[in-house]
């Protein structure tokens, strides 16, 4: 087995505490385009594909790249681990990798901005801040956009507007998500209520890794449902508001359960503190349980833990960051073993 290390130097968004902490993780702005005169994605040829690759990577090189530090990858020329940990780090979605042939990734990784080429559409421009930064996060993904469309002509309908694979993506192509930790609202079973309240309002609720994708650790990821009819503008400022109400709503249930029993949370949280202090082996959805309690504990000063920033500690501690401590042949067996380890050095306990 490899000797331990602490990760790599991480980005901006995973490392710093924004505005909303530590209850707003992050803001992500995604905006959907493609190429007019090409088959979207999904019904492209392979000869297509790399047409759309080629006209988006030489955009990229002319109007981005010479004066920023952008690196710019081939799936295809990508080895597994490459792609898994691309996934882990949110610069692509989980199923960037299975069909790498085609696709590539431009990104400016210490500032959390990528274009991801012929994923779901020809191109998604990504930016990601820590904190609830929505705004922010938009614009800077719309400074792109334009670069971006000073050279390529995108798929675009007077009335409809920018046309997408997803028919809810039509429109402005914008998609706002902040990341929430949440663990009050589900220990009271009060989420379930707000699931329900932020659907009916136009809210998609998913999990860590998006859509398909399980809750784990009491993360939430929260973003506008539609973007037809609607200004970028207003859709930051309305998914803005709703977050803001939630963040509002999880503080006052922490509050409630400090009053109503104060020892109830305390030995709940440093129960959760025993298990990660004396494990030896942690599966990935067994370790975000226990460490979105750990955090709740530090967050209302009840562990004698130093705070930390919880994505950061997540994708250490995801499958993939704690394989690359392994042989390349690590069972995950290994891999769990490994992880105990690494969740006590990243929370230094």
């Amino acid at each position: 087995m490899a000797k331990r290390s602490k990760p790599a130097a991480r980005p901006e968004w995973l490392t710093c505490k924004g505005p909303g902490y530590p209850l707003v993780l992050s803001s992500r702005a995604r905006i959907a385009r493609n190429l007019d005169g090409l088959p979207f994605p999904c019904a492209c040829s392979e000869e297509d594909l790399e047409r759309a690759r080629g006209t988006v990577l030489e955009s990229v090189a002319h109007r981005i790249a010479p004066d920023k530090d952008w690196q710019i990858t081939f799936a295809e020329e990508m080895a597994r681990e490459q792609l898994e940990l691309m996934a882990e780090e949110h610069v692509t979605s989980p199923n960037f990798g299975e069909h790498p042939v085609g696709r590539a990734v431009a990104m400016r990784y210490s500032e959390g901005r990528s274009i991801a080429v012929n994923e779901e559409d020809h191109v998604r421009i990504q930016s990601v801040l820590p904190g609830a930064q929505l705004e922010k996060a938009w614009r800077a993904a719309d400074e792109l956009d334009g670069k971006l469309e000073g050279e390529v002509r995108y798929a675009f309908d007077q009335k409809l507007g920018y046309l997408t694979s997803c028919p809810s993506n039509v429109g402005t192509g914008l998609r706002l998500s902040s990341m929430l930790h949440l663990p009050a609202l589900m220990i009271t079973g009060d989420m379930a209520k707000t699931m329900n309240a932020l659907l009916q309002a136009g809210v998609f609720v998913r999990g860590l890794y998006g859509e398909g994708a399980g809750v784990a650790g009491n993360v939430f990821q929260l973003s506008n449902r539609r973007t037809l009819g609607q200004s970028e503008e207003s859709i930051a400022s309305y998914l803005d508001r709703v977050v803001s109400q939630v963040v509002d709503n999880e503080r006052t249930v922490r509050k409630m359960m400090m009053r109503e029993d104060s020892i109830e949370m305390s030995d709940r949280v440093w129960r959760a503190l025993g298990v990660v202090e004396r494990a030896r082996k942690l599966c990935f959805f067994e370790a975000l349980e226990l460490l979105s309690l750990v955090k709740l504990g530090v967050d209302l000063e009840l562990l004698p833990v130093s705070d930390f920033n919880m994505l950061d500690v997540i994708v250490s501690i995801a499958p993939y960051h704690v394989r690359r401590a392994l042989d390349t042949d690590a069972e995950e067996r290994d891999v769990d073993v490994e992880r105990a380890p690494r969740l006590r050095m990243l929370l230094e306990i």
